[in-house]
């Protein structure tokens, strides 16, 4: 498949205005249908053990992540079938130690954004506002012919056994996200990450000598895109929409 995620405005911009409006249609139904259940987090009487076992349970995370790619966990069988699933269940494995902490903590899973409220709700409108994000993605490239395309690829269980990991990286970002609030407040909470992946996204521009301009108009799309996503999950407090959303879109994008 060929690849579309490259550092230029022919893709970022369209990302940008598709999340956007998948973002701006959340709080247009919010304020419209008060039928969105939206909890209320409680604060942690232990905020700074808490955002220590977050970061704990990410480096965590990362180290079993690097035992998958070595082939220490599940190992990969000659039936593609069973495949197919090693690779959720290995998923399960790498991201394990966010179960680990909330157990250990005696913490509910609505500190990761995760209630079945209203389920139906959330998942239907987490597939009309991805058909919205991926129109809008393809008329301004130009590409709406891709449509059946994507829509075909969405639904192959090969593309679909890629759902749980991406998922499962909602979930992470989730759980950090609210032990980083915790510790510092939400604005600092949003700030940082939107900064962090921002600036991760330099380097390569710089290296493939793109010029400062772009460099910046790159740095504050990314940056603006990762406040308005991050504000929009902490003020629906549920990611099982996202992650319907992140699936498709990334669909869209080839990112698979």
């Amino acid at each position: 498949m060929e690849e579309i995620m490259q550092s230029n405005s022919y893709f970022i911009i369209p990302l940008t205005v598709a999340y956007l409006s998948i973002c701006g249609s959340w709080f247009l139904l919010n304020r419209m249908n008060r039928s969105w259940d939206i909890e209320p987090i409680k604060s942690s009487d232990k905020p700074r053990m808490d955002f220590i076992l977050g970061m704990a349970a990410a480096i965590a995370i990362l180290a079993i992540g690097q035992l998958f790619s070595a082939g220490y966990l599940i190992p990969t069988s000659q039936n593609e079938l069973v495949n197919l699933l090693i690779w959720p269940l290995n998923n399960v494995i790498i991201f394990s130690p966010i179960a680990a902490a909330l157990i250990l903590r005696s913490q509910s899973a609505q500190t990761v954004f995760l209630s079945t409220k209203n389920m139906g709700l959330k998942l239907l409108f987490g597939l009309a506002s991805s058909v919205l994000g991926i129109f809008i993605f393809l008329v301004i490239r130009g590409e709406l012919q891709r449509i059946g395309e994507i829509a075909t690829h969405a639904i192959e269980l090969e593309t679909l056994s890629n759902f749980p990991a991406i998922f499962f990286e909602n979930v992470a970002v989730a759980f950090l996200f609210v032990r980083l609030k915790w510790a510092v407040g939400i604005k600092w909470a949003i700030g940082i990450p939107a900064v962090l992946f921002a600036l991760a996204h330099v380097p390569g521009s710089i290296a493939e000598g793109d010029p400062i301009g772009h460099i910046i108009t790159f740095f504050v799309l990314t940056g603006s895109l990762t406040t308005v996503i991050l504000y929009t999950a902490y003020r629906s407090r549920d990611i099982f929409w996202l992650g319907i959303v992140h699936y498709l879109m990334d669909v869209a994008i080839k990112a698979f």
